[in-house]
């Protein structure tokens, strides 16, 4: 009797559907290019087309010529790699300035430019575990990174922490740390707490020139809840290793950050820090930073410091 009344809800909810006719305007047609600039790779560029919700077709280009150019080298006409990837043969240099430019047939030529900027290092960073609690009792940990900013320019930055672990097979990630920086000016001017930022991108408005702490809490994602060992306390302590990653970021980068952190956060459920509360501000789409003309997507560069931290 149990699987007839499967197929009696089945027949219900087939019910729900109804379907519409609508008069949908035709998107642009211009081209999407997307890549970000590191000295640590060589150049790598998608290239896709704007298509409509009810456009099935492939959107990735692959008939497309991509070029990449920097004052006082030659041109250099990118590899196909298929579905819609381009990539480079050489590598960006720190503080170059480069544009991808793209011609695919029947559209316009697209072309964006950035400055890949020169890498701020880390000065000195740990971590300490644990320090406090949450609300459910779980231990919390407290990293502290300095870096001294340049006082030539606006620099801006993007943080990133996480834990590392080696199996025999092979080394597991976690996700990135939920850094909890109340207290710290610099980024409470930018207004993105609201928005449960998955990484920290923030400018040096407050600080420029000057040597810089940003000091976060976090919640390890593993570790050894303590005990004791003939007879002496252990405390708890987190599996494998603390990496931190301080991007040194373009104004572009930067601006394409900030756009992308309000759209996660008005997608509601989706995303890496999504739950149900936020179905109930699900917020209108915004409009994400491009610096392609024309058309749409970023070409942005960023240089990083990935170190492993000690525990203090």
């Amino acid at each position: 009797m149990l699987p007839k009344r499967y197929l009696l809800l089945g027949f219900g909810l087939s019910g729900c559907v109804d379907q519409i006719s609508a008069d949908l305007p035709a998107p642009p047609k211009v081209l999407v290019v997307n890549s970000i600039l590191t000295p640590d790779s060589v150049v790598r560029v998608q290239v896709s087309r704007v298509a409509s919700a009810v456009d099935t077709s492939a959107r990735a280009l692959a008939a497309a010529e991509v070029r990449l150019l920097a004052p006082g080298q030659p041109a250099e006409v990118l590899r196909n790699q298929g579905r819609g990837l381009y990539a480079s043969v050489r590598r960006p240099a720190d503080g170059g300035v480069y544009t991808v430019r793209v011609q695919a047939p029947g559209y316009p030529t697209a072309q964006a430019t950035d400055t890949l900027p020169v890498r701020v290092p880390i000065r000195e960073a740990w971590y300490s575990f644990p320090t406090g609690t949450d609300r459910n009792n779980e231990p919390l940990g407290t990293l502290v990174v300095r870096f001294d900013d340049p006082a030539a320019t606006r620099n801006y930055y993007e943080l990133v922490a996480y834990q590392e672990q080696a199996t025999p097979s092979r080394v597991i990630r976690s996700q990135d740390y939920e850094l909890d920086v109340r207290g710290n000016a610099a980024l409470a001017a930018e207004g993105d707490a609201e928005f449960m930022p998955a990484t920290l991108v923030f400018s040096d408005q407050l600080f420029n020139g000057q040597a810089f702490e940003l000091r976060a809490t976090f919640k390890a994602q593993g570790y050894g809840s303590g005990g004791t060992v003939n007879g002496q306390p252990v405390p708890p302590r987190v599996l494998g290793s603390v990496r931190v990653v301080l991007r040194t970021v373009s104004r572009a980068y930067y601006q394409y950050r900030k756009s992308w952190t309000r759209h996660l956060y008005n997608q509601g459920t989706h995303g890496p820090n999504g739950n149900l509360a936020q179905l109930l501000f699900l917020g209108d789409p915004t409009r994400m930073y491009s610096n392609v003309e024309p058309g749409y997507g970023v070409v942005v560069g960023h240089a990083q410091e990935d170190r492993v931290v000690p525990l203090r």
